[in-house]
């Protein structure tokens, strides 16, 4: 299992681990953790991508869940441009949430898995770039920064709820 999901009990945390010093910094960690799983599923076969590849799901359902529960509100409330960003980041997520539950039920070893996560890993990337560029920079242009802070809170707490 991730390690970020490792680090979330099954109980609400009070806060996020020390290290994070905000809910952006926070997200890139768990982008990073998350491009490397989906290069280890990538480059594995049999048993262990099956493996591999049910992590990635389930750290790509709490990590996005977590996002829809706290970030995006936050963006979408900050301004027009925000709330267009924030819309379609989500979709971008329902899409990434229909490929991994399309791949699942192909199922690792199916002939046709490979394509279908090579499209997948592409969507992943794509809308954790458009973050990284363009929302996290809005959030620390339009929230205060003790915002961020709490929001890190908020979005762990969502997160251990959901790893449950």
């Amino acid at each position: 299992m991730s390690s970020f999901l490792h680090a979330v009990p099954t109980t609400f945390a009070a806060t996020p681990p020390a290290d994070y010093l905000d809910v952006i910094d926070l997200l890139l960690e768990q982008h990073d953790e998350i491009r490397e799983m989906c290069a280890g599923v990538e480059r594995s076969r049999g048993e262990e991508r099956e493996r591999r590849f049910a992590e990635l799901a389930a750290t790509v359902r709490v990590h996005e869940r977590g996002e829809r529960a706290v970030v995006h509100p936050a963006t979408r409330a900050g301004s027009p441009a925000g709330n267009l960003l924030g819309l379609s980041r989500m979709l971008e997520e329902d899409a990434i949430e229909r490929s991994v539950a399309g791949l699942q039920v192909l199922g690792a070893r199916h002939p046709d898995f490979d394509r279908g996560f090579a499209a997948l890993y592409h969507a992943i990337l794509d809308h954790a770039t458009r973050e990284e560029l363009d929302e996290f920079p809005l959030l620390r242009d339009l929230v205060p920064v003790q915002r961020l802070h709490v929001m890190a809170g908020e979005l762990y707490d969502v997160q251990a709820a959901e790893a449950g």
